[in-house]
């Protein structure tokens, strides 16, 4: 987005032209586990294989568990799995019922020397490291009976229920969801002027898939912060279906160049792309149309009869930095506008007549009271002509800008270019320009 914006410096003005899951842990032995080093065929004992071993941080996985009876006699007949710490089980197949933390697998009646494959889905934690699983088998088929007479897993396959998670988890502003400019204290949304849907925020898995399962608590913040305002709204919500959407944030100072950042604890951060808060976001119902602010030390008032009855004129004062070269020194605060079309999309061929009007105390302390010493320090997206000396280039919301003293009007000198530089009866010095596209300016 381009956008437009002035400034007055001690002799010299300037424009600018327009579900989160803990992590892994190593589980405590599982209950039913054996102490011994050896499970003879005349035990009760139990041999267990997981697939797979090495899931992926965050993602919902199916978990495949092979029981292998190995008693002589005896028919296994019910299984419990306890999920590792930070795990989520979200589902679980056959004959069961299941909590977010542990499955039941009932009436297996496995017989001896026979294998049955039990399948479960879990949501793995964001955090990559290694995590165990419990098991626990007993000989009754619906998993009654004294603690001596449950099935004791062989110690062999005992490490075979740990595991190691791949990858960690991530945020990011999905495509839809990003931030878009919009005026003072109103709604951020994705569509520009408060037009869109909610900021959204997705939760990515280790491979950097959606995680689904994820409800992570998500976190949003000012990253980038030009005009030193403040984020209202909710800002904390959890992730639903691993989207966190944010529908009431607001900023109450303008600025050209926010960001939004994203925080979960355990997931690694994302910041937003650049977006404007502008101080009035007015659709230009006639034409000409004006907008006006001001500061103690600026007034800034700018009007276009390029603006359509369905386009919007953003204004603002305040929120941006730069500098041109030569002997310049800011003095004014800075001042942006643009004409946009009701999606954002900057106005190129706008045009401009403006004025930036300097308090009488930042006068008399600028060191300048005559009115022929101020210049506009002016940033366009465009080149201009600039006064010699004076020209440069600045990055302004991650956008590269010419930027240069403007020279005044005349036969052959057309806009941007300085109109009058007056001093009024009460001491303050007023400067009037033609500017174009989408400028900002300091004097």
């Amino acid at each position: 987005m381009r956008k437009a914006g002035l400034t007055i410096a001690q002799g010299s003005f300037g424009v600018l032209a327009a579900g989160m899951l803990g992590a892994a842990m190593l589980a405590a032995p599982a209950a039913g586990s054996t102490s011994s080093s050896t499970c003879t065929s005349s035990g009760k004992c139990f041999a267990v294989t997981v697939s797979p071993a090495s899931p992926t941080a965050g993602a919902n996985t199916s978990f495949a568990f092979a029981i292998t009876n190995e008693a002589s006699t005896q028919q296994l007949g019910s299984v419990q799995i306890s999920a590792p710490p930070g795990f989520v089980i979200t589902g679980a197949s056959g004959s069961t019922s299941f909590t977010s933390s542990s499955a039941l697998f009932l009436k297996l009646s496995l017989a001896p020397s026979a294998t049955t494959t039990l399948t479960l889905s879990a949501a793995a934690p964001c955090l990559g490291g290694t995590y165990q699983w419990g098991i626990k088998a007993k000989q009754s088929n619906d998993f009654n009976g004294s603690p001596g007479n449950d099935f004791q897993l062989d110690p062999a396959s005992a490490g075979n229920l740990s595991g190691t998670l791949t990858g960690s988890c991530s945020l990011a502003f999905t495509s839809d969801g990003q931030p878009a400019g919009t005026a003072v204290n109103a709604a951020i949304t994705s569509g520009f002027g408060s037009q869109g849907g909610p900021v959204k925020v997705e939760v990515l898995d280790g491979s950097g898939q959606l995680a689904t399962a994820s409800t992570a608590a998500v976190t949003v913040a000012i990253g980038s912060n030009p005009g030193a305002g403040s984020l209202s709204g909710t800002v904390t919500l959890d992730a639903s279906g691993g989207v966190a959407s944010f529908s009431n944030l607001s900023i109450n100072r303008p600025g050209i160049g926010y960001t939004l950042t994203a925080t979960s604890p355990g997931i690694t951060p994302s910041t937003s792309a650049y977006f404007t808060i502008w101080g009035s976001l007015q659709r230009c119902s006639t034409t000409p149309c004006s907008a006006s602010s001001s500061t103690t030390t600026t007034t800034g008032t700018v009007t276009t009869s390029s603006a359509t009855p369905t386009e919007l004129l953003g204004f603002g004062i305040g929120g941006v930095s730069f500098t041109c070269g030569g002997t310049y020194q800011q003095v004014s605060d800075p001042v942006s506008f643009d004409v946009f079309s009701t999606s954002g999309v900057a106005q190129p061929t706008a045009q401009f007549s403006a004025s930036l009007e300097i308090s009488k105390s930042a006068v008399q302390a600028s060191g300048h009271p005559g009115a022929s010493s101020w210049q506009i320090c002016y940033a366009s997206t465009v080149p201009f002509t600039a006064l010699s000396g004076t020209s440069g280039t600045a990055v302004i919301g991650g956008v590269s800008y010419h930027t240069g003293l403007l020279p005044d009007c005349s036969s052959t000198q057309g806009a941007p270019c300085v109109q009058a530089r007056n001093k009024d009866n009460t001491g303050k010095v007023v400067v009037t320009f033609l500017a174009s596209g989408d400028p900002i300016i300091w004097g």
